[in-house]
């Protein structure tokens, strides 16, 4: 899935127009919008800095990505094309 298709699907999560300023892979608000939104649990895989961040939501892990915000967009991108099936 290209960035364009993550970020269009986590629009129409949020219920929000795509075209008005809406990257959540760059902007920290917007990401967080989408982990109170969807109701997601963030984690770090460990201690160190370099450890990826876990996306889980009812206890399943959904994505893990190095990149916070990547990890959270990935993730709802991908719950919300599977509730569209």
């Amino acid at each position: 899935m290209t960035d364009l298709e993550m970020t269009r699907l986590c629009a129409e999560a949020l219920g929000v127009n795509p075209e008005y300023r809406w990257n959540p892979l760059h902007d920290d608000a917007q990401a967080m919008a989408l982990v109170k939104k969807m109701d997601l649990s963030i984690d770090r895989g460990g201690q160190q800095t370099a450890s990826p961040w876990w996306c889980a939501r009812n206890g399943t892990i959904r994505r893990v990505n190095a990149d916070l915000n990547r990890c959270i967009v990935e993730c709802v991108a991908k719950m919300w094309k599977e509730r569209g099936k």
